[in-house]
């Protein structure tokens, strides 16, 4: 089947030059298939659109109201794909991020300024909080997360590895002793920070290969 908006333009162009001849030459087209364009469109359109001598082509009443709606839409047209092209060009429009409230106030909130200089046409939408957000549903384009990878549907990339590590106030290591294996863990007083999921997530602390990737399971002392 050609295609609907080609034929247009086909048409357009035969009405211009007053021959198909004339037409395939603008159009760099063979007069076959200027002619099978024009009858393809009559064919759809259940109408003749040109009345056809030896000597010229003439426009029917359906041909004119057809050249009337062609001359509006193909300029439509062009005028959308030129702004959809600048656009590729120059980004613009709205770019709704989230990220974890940490990680956003040290490492993307400084960005900012640099990137609206970079891309005036963009208006950066950021949230910040440490739940997982349904892009779809919540109509996020963007959400870095400082996770494991799982399987999605959605276009996921690592950005960089991220270290954690187990940490005191001086105070209560003075007070309560420094541990030096997973074990010892079970007699201090852990802090459990829920990521904004479940409360199992409260209550475990994973380590890597250093531990044997070891989980270390323990009741709150606070929990967030």
């Amino acid at each position: 089947m050609l295609d609907r908006i080609t034929s247009m333009q086909v048409f357009v162009k035969v009405v211009a030059t007053g021959s198909f001849t004339g037409a395939g030459r603008a159009l760099s087209l063979s007069q076959t298939m200027v002619t099978k364009h024009i009858n393809a469109l009559e064919t759809r359109l259940g109408s003749t659109l040109f009345h056809r001598s030896t000597r010229k082509l003439s426009l029917t009443e359906a041909g004119r109201l057809f050249l009337d709606g062609c001359q509006k839409i193909l300029p439509e047209l062009e005028e959308i794909e030129q702004t959809v092209t600048e656009q590729r060009r120059e980004p613009r429009g709205r770019l709704r991020l989230n990220a974890p409230v940490s990680f956003a106030i040290r490492y993307v909130a400084p960005l900012l300024p640099e990137f609206s200089r970079l891309y005036p046409q963009v208006t950066v939408e950021l949230g910040v909080n440490d739940r997982t957000v349904d892009l779809i549903e919540e109509g996020w384009d963007l959400t870095l997360r400082i996770r494991s990878l799982t399987p999605s549907s959605l276009r996921v990339r690592k950005l960089a590895d991220i270290r954690m590590v187990v940490c005191a106030a001086p105070a209560y290591l003075e007070r309560a002793g420094t541990p030096t294996t997973l074990a010892e863990l079970s007699q201090h007083a852990c802090l459990g920070y829920t990521l904004g999921e479940t409360t199992a997530s409260a209550s475990r602390w994973t380590f890597g290969a250093t531990w044997g990737r070891n989980r270390h399971h323990f009741w709150p002392a606070l929990r967030q």
